[in-house]
């Protein structure tokens, strides 16, 4: 649990060494507030309303602010209280100033016996609300892979294959010449014959044969989402006993 401690001050330059004090101690920045100039004298009471202080109590320590004090405001767990209240005396905390008759005759009693420095108990219940926010987002649902490989087909076909060769013969003869014959008989001549052979001979052409795309489509759907946001409020009850301020007067 925690505790509030507050601490009034004449000089700003006071409440400035205070609140460095604090933080010298130990003390969070975030937990202690300060209060000073006639604009922020609505907000300090208004904080220590909400911190638990009386409404009269809260609205004296606002009206010194309004009057050019400046307020220090911390909240310390319960062990420390005491010696923060210490410090905030140490460095020139001083009691509120003297009100009105009416507000006099309106104090309660805690407020009356509140010395230079002073604590508040609290106890804190938390409203919470949950935020619903509704997206989308991308999840994998398989697909196609295409994968090509290449593989073999024995083929087997029996052609014919001629093959020539060239044979020479001698053959004796005895006959007289022709004279086509005897006109050439005695001039140059060359006579060749080629043999050939055949042997196999294999072309390949690719040609394609079947095409496989593969493509997605995209297609769009309304789907009512729904979820619930759930919420926890403070609900504030009088109960009985004795009414009285809890506070400090400075």
């Amino acid at each position: 649990m925690s505790t509030i401690v507050v601490g009034l001050y004449k000089e700003t330059g006071s409440a400035k060494k205070a609140f460095q004090a604090l933080i010298a101690a130990g003390c969070q920045e975030t937990d202690i507030e300060t209060f000073g100039g006639a604009d922020s004298a609505d907000k300090a009471a208004q904080g220590l309303l909400g911190h638990g202080f009386g409404k009269e109590l809260a609205d004296q320590y606002g009206a010194a602010v309004r009057q050019g004090h400046t307020l220090v405001a911390a909240d310390i767990a319960d062990q420390d209280a005491d010696a923060a209240e210490a410090i905030l005396d140490e460095n020139g905390a001083i009691d509120l100033p003297e009100a009105s008759s009416a507000q006099k005759a309106a104090r309660n009693e805690d407020s009356k016996k509140a010395g230079s420095g002073g604590t508040v108990e609290q106890e804190t219940l938390q409203s919470v609300k949950e935020e619903v926010e509704i997206g989308k987002r991308r999840v994998a649902k398989g697909g196609v892979k295409l994968t090509s490989e290449v593989t073999e087909t024995p083929v087997r076909e029996t052609v014919t294959l001629r093959d020539e060769a060239v044979d020479v013969e001698h053959r004796k003869v005895d006959r007289p010449l022709s004279p086509d014959e005897e006109k050439a008989a005695f001039g140059e001549k060359t006579v060749e014959l080629t043999a050939t052979s055949e042997t196999p001979e294999i072309t390949k052409e690719a040609r394609v044969v079947e095409e496989v795309v593969l493509s997605k489509t995209a297609s769009e759907r309304e789907q009512v989402v729904e979820a619930s946001a759930r919420r926890t409020d403070v609900k504030v009850e009088p109960i009985g006993g004795k009414s009285g301020n809890t506070g400090n007067k400075r």
